[in-house]
């Protein structure tokens, strides 16, 4: 304070200065976001190798990458390098790191004590990543979908089955623990700074995966289950006509018949994957004035994803053609998961920049309070202001962290064919039925001796 006061005596000059050098913080935070780091790189980088189907290299650059991650961000390693394999057709790798990211979503699923003061005090992407609802949801339907192209069947997708059956509930179990810690935080501010965080009425439910839920019936008719497979086939008729709008242009007629085919009926599955998934981007909030303080804030917003392809088709090198139906948009889901999330994202990021902005004032007024003249108690406030100001702005952050690799939608369908060898693969098609990508030719060895068990999963990747 003496130096204020010494600077302020001469001529204002030094009051000046530091109101300059405070804009600068403040400009800093506000436009700046802070420097694009070599991890920010990366993961754009990946991001463009997927924009460009070069799965190869991604899965190269996230095992040279793989220190980089430490234990914060190791679950989005495992989600990226999962995925990379499964369109590389390495199953075995594909299972075991989404192994590991379940794990430590189930681990991680609270976060720790540190990792929850973090979250309050400072923004989200100071705690280590635990994964969004739609990422839990679907690492269970990619394991399930790699335990099928590699052919285990029992005891390994009807493993992944069973676990997705319960994935909704563990869901809400965790949405309403974060609910109850918001609720707590909350009575510590006035409530005027829960103002615009209303919850939804869909909060809390989450839109299943009927991609999942289509392959659960599929593993189960393999195994002999017919019970759980017509349970299953029900389960996906009911989530088409409840998640209507919400999961993409999926037609319930497509899959009237599921719960009704016999293991010996069908023994070829065709999974046609395109697109790419959403992002997250920071969308801003603020400054906005609550009370005697300014409120700055940010949210994850997740947006865009490419879907190119309007249907698909699983071909045959002697002419046969089975047209695919589609299942699921991975991009709607997530996204509509993610939005069900958002009124308590919202309310956290409000709490902690109210208790921030709170925190500020509060220690302007004991500035002001001990300055003794007039000019140094108006130079204290406005140096206060934007001080705390250019705090809340710097720190409070959106956590942008998210699955890079995911796609974006999914054609699924069914075929029988005489056992032994033979080439098939799967087309992309305009809305017009034009082929706009074919996958390559792959062989279908329908071995005579597995009998009615037999199933030759056919999986292919479109990243448009």
């Amino acid at each position: 304070m003496a130096g204020l006061r010494q600077a302020s005596s001469g001529g204002g000059f030094g009051g000046a200065a530091v109101v300059a050098g405070v804009s600068l913080l403040l400009t800093a935070g506000l436009v700046g976001g802070g420097c694009v780091t070599r991890f920010d790189r990366h993961r754009a980088d990946l991001a463009s190798l997927h924009a460009q189907g070069r799965y190869d290299l991604a899965a190269a650059q996230l095992d040279a990458e793989r220190d980089r991650y430490g234990d914060r961000d190791m679950l989005l390693w495992w989600l990226d390098r999962g995925t990379a394999a499964l369109a590389l057709g390495d199953t075995q790798t594909t299972i075991e790191a989404l192994e590991k990211a379940e794990a430590r979503m189930d681990i991680v699923r609270e976060s720790s004590a540190a990792d929850e003061a973090a979250k309050w005090l400072l923004n989200d992407t100071a705690a280590e990543y635990i994964g969004e609802p739609y990422e839990d949801m679907y690492v269970n339907v990619f394991k399930l979908l790699a335990h099928l192209e590699a052919g285990r069947i029992d005891g390994g997708a009807t493993v992944e089955a069973r676990r997705m059956a319960g994935k909704a509930d563990v869901l809400r179990d965790r949405y309403l623990k974060l609910e109850a810690a918001v609720r707590k935080e909350s009575a510590q501010v006035d409530s005027r700074a829960l103002a615009g965080a209303a919850a939804a009425d869909t909060a809390g439910r989450f839109v299943e995966s009927p991609l999942g839920t289509y392959l659960t019936a599929v593993t189960f008719m393999k195994t002999g289950e017919s019970s759980l497979q017509e349970v299953a086939a029900r389960r996906l008729r009911t989530i088409i006509g409840a998640q209507r709008g919400v999961i993409g242009p999926v037609r319930e007629q497509d899959f009237a018949s599921l719960g009704e085919i016999r293991r010996g009926e069908v023994n070829v599955l065709a999974v046609a994957l395109s697109g790419r998934g959403p992002r997250k981007e920071a969308r801003r909030f603020g400054p906005i004035p609550v009370f005697e303080w300014p409120v700055y804030y940010e949210l994850p917003e997740l947006v865009g994803g490419v879907a190119e392809a309007a249907g698909a088709r699983l071909v045959f090198d002697d002419g046969t053609t089975v047209p695919l139906a589609l299942v699921e948009d991975l991009r709607a889901v997530a996204m509509e998961n993610h939005r069900r999330q958002m009124p308590l994202i919202q309310a956290r990021a409000i709490i902690r920049s109210t208790a921030k902005a709170a925190a500020s004032y509060t220690l302007t007024r004991v500035w002001q309070a001990n300055s003794k003249r007039g000019s140094e108690q108006a130079i204290a406030g406005l140096v206060g202001t934007l001080a705390g100001l250019a705090f809340v702005t710097i720190t409070e952050k959106a956590d942008l962290r998210c699955w890079t690799l995911l796609p974006a939608q999914a054609h699924v369908g069914l075929a029988s064919v005489q056992p032994g060898e033979r080439n098939a693969r799967i087309e992309y098609l305009s809305a017009t039925g034009a082929t706009v990508f074919a996958g390559p030719w792959r062989t279908v060895n329908i071995d005579p001796r597995a009998g009615d068990s037999a199933l030759v999963t056919v999986i292919e990747h479109w990243w448009r």
